[in-house]
């Protein structure tokens, strides 16, 4: 992961190099020479988090909990999205939408893309990448899959949340229990 500081990111928005009314993705970074070299995603990092002051709306690999805060208090928001690097490179050559993908959900009015793409974004295959794109603390892309009241995990059941189990018991069981001695 290429690490990338919110300071960075205020800065280039002030130089005129970013544009905080769109969307900011891996694309506009890339383009924007913010980073380079992109080759797993970028994360988001808290560094410089007071300087923040428009509100900016990112789609990027992953975010860390300061950096999610000190934005969604600026008033944008942070999603975080599943990209191979093989859809890095196609996203920065221009043939892939960098937000869209089966399983994404992408509300009304938010970016679309006007062009239509030959390939698709994929989605996580691994358990702990998918774990981290269904969580809402993590702002996953996913996030909308997880039903209410429920954890992001794909293995343990939050307590309370499956069907009650009822014990079955016999006159016979019942019987036997009340002739034992101890």
């Amino acid at each position: 992961m290429k690490p990338l500081n919110l300071y960075k990111i205020q800065d280039w928005v002030n130089q005129g190099r970013l544009d905080p009314t769109k969307p900011i993705t891996i694309k506009e970074l890339c383009e924007s020479r913010c980073v380079s070299n992109v080759k797993d995603g970028v994360k988001l990092l808290a560094k410089g988090s007071e300087e923040v002051k428009v509100p900016l709306n990112v789609i990027i690999s992953r975010a860390s909990a300061q950096a999610i805060a000190a934005i969604e208090a600026a008033g944008g928001s942070v999603t975080t999205r599943y990209y191979t690097p093989f859809a890095i490179k196609r996203i920065v050559q221009g043939k892939m939408d960098p937000v869209n993908s089966l399983q994404a959900q992408i509300p009304a009015g938010e970016y679309t893309a006007k062009r239509t793409f030959y390939n698709r974004l994929p989605d996580p295959t691994s358990r702990k990448d998918i774990e981290y794109y269904r969580d809402p603390a993590h702002r996953g892309y996913l996030s909308h899959l997880v039903p209410e009241g429920h954890g992001p995990s794909l293995f343990f059941k939050t307590p309370g949340a499956g069907r009650a189990i009822e014990r079955k018991t016999t006159k016979a069981k019942n019987v036997a229990s009340e002739n034992r001695m101890w």
